[in-house]
């Protein structure tokens, strides 16, 4: 079967240049090996680690670093990728925040993370008063997010500095009866409970009981860990808001992410609705060419078995997704060997300490000014990068990981649809 585009990876960089494709009226397949990092992430998308309007601070952060994958997008792009994420998730139930500026998530351990875009169920600190009390909560027998520690490292924050922060736990009994060990939860087993049984109405008791012996009767602002449903929770939270007269968001907690497997789940219906196809447990382990053209992918099915299409979008991340590989001899990417940054001494690929810059971070493979793979210093007319898989940018020092992913999906799709 041939396709209009294979796009490979089903992260937030594959989805997007998924959508826009398959929106576009485009044949488009999605081929995922597994679980992305989607999986492990906050669900959040950051733009760029910046006081005020990151996007005021862009033009001069591309200028200062011209190979960066964002020059190659360009800024009247960039906001229009991330325009477009906030609408297909909004057409799946899935509502993203936003402000003129980086607002802050709270995260499992109570720091405050700079990010662009959260989804409105999450617990945030905007421009809005901080409440003169928070309660930080667990579910008894939950591993994965400690109330106690959250509200420490909370309370040194200057904006928390007039909030009292409590903590409590909900004690629900069909949480023992669902596993041998009740202390063996984590928050997709939680979630599952949830949605297999009508625990609302336990829950909202369970939040009742500890306001009232919190000791702070006004405490109307509750923070539970992500684990009430593995789809859609804001209708959820709103029924327990109106049965316990409280505010209630969630916190993502230690993986699996719940909030980044919703987003993930969401853009995969929205890219299926649109008709594209999504094919999931399907490594791709290499490619045939004619001339500098792919004209086909195989997958570990074999390579009698070939995925023919007019063009590719190469968005299978970073080391974690083993979109690259580090052998003894260097950096590779392992389907199409395509031209990686590197440098040749192991011993300068990271820093003697945990939080030094490691160089390795900006490792990835090399594309020309449209974001076409290069490949033996040449272009591949067809193939595009995009993600994690690129070099010349470090997502967590710049705090542009998601960012970048929804970008340059985006704008290799542009490319595409511009060339047919």
């Amino acid at each position: 079967m041939k396709f209009d585009t294979i796009v490979i990876g089903g992260g937030m960089a594959g989805l997007s240049a998924a959508l826009r494709l398959a929106e576009a009226g485009q044949k488009a397949l999605l081929m995922a090996s597994g679980q992305s990092a989607l999986h492990f992430s906050s669900g959040s998308v950051d733009l760029l680690e910046s006081e005020g309007d990151p996007r005021a601070a862009l033009p001069a952060f591309m200028a200062a670093n011209p190979h960066h994958p964002y020059g190659k997008v360009g800024m009247t792009h960039i906001e229009a990728s991330l325009a477009d994420l906030q609408r297909h998730c909004a057409e799946e139930g899935l509502s993203l925040f936003r402000q003129e500026h980086n607002h802050q998530r709270l995260t499992p351990i109570g720091t405050l993370k700079s990010t662009w875009l959260s989804p409105e169920t999450c617990a945030c600190v905007t421009d809005a008063p901080v409440p003169d009390t928070l309660l930080l909560a667990t579910l008894e027998g939950f591993r994965d997010f400690h109330p106690a520690l959250a509200a420490a490292n909370l309370a040194t924050h200057p904006r928390f500095a007039h909030c009292r922060i409590l903590t409590g736990e909900i004690r629900i009994p069909q949480l023992a009866e669902f596993s041998r060990n009740p202390h063996e939860f984590r928050s997709a087993d939680i979630a599952r409970l949830c949605d297999k049984h009508h625990l609302l109405a336990d829950l909202a008791r369970e939040i009742s009981r500890m306001v009232m012996e919190c000791g702070e009767p006004g405490c109307r602002h509750i923070v539970l860990p992500a684990c009430l449903s593995l789809g859609l929770v804001g209708p959820r939270l709103s029924d327990l808001e109106k049965r316990t007269g409280c505010t209630i968001r969630e916190v993502a907690t230690m993986p699996p992410s719940l909030i980044g497997m919703r987003m993930q789940e969401a853009l995969k219906r929205r890219f299926i609705a649109l008709g594209g196809t999504f094919l999931t447990s399907e490594r791709v382990l290499g490619a045939r060419y004619e001339g500098n053209r792919v004209v086909g992918v195989h997958t570990q099915n074999g390579d009698d078995q070939l995925f023919e299409a007019d063009n590719f979008v190469l968005a299978s991340g970073s080391f974690f997704s083993r979109g690259l590989e580090s052998r003894l001899r260097g950096i590779r990417e392992p389907i199409f060997d395509a031209d990686v940054l590197s440098l040749e001494e192991r011993d300068t690929w990271a820093g003697r300490r945990l939080f030094d810059h490691h160089p390795f971070m900006g490792f990835g493979v090399k594309t020309d000014e449209m974001l076409r793979v290069l490949r033996g210093g040449k272009p591949l007319a067809n193939l595009y990068g995009a993600g994690s898989v690129l070099a010349h940018y470090d997502p967590i020092k710049e705090g542009s990981g998601s960012g970048v992913a929804v970008a340059t999906g985006w704008q290799a799709a542009g490319h595409i649809l511009a060339e047919g």
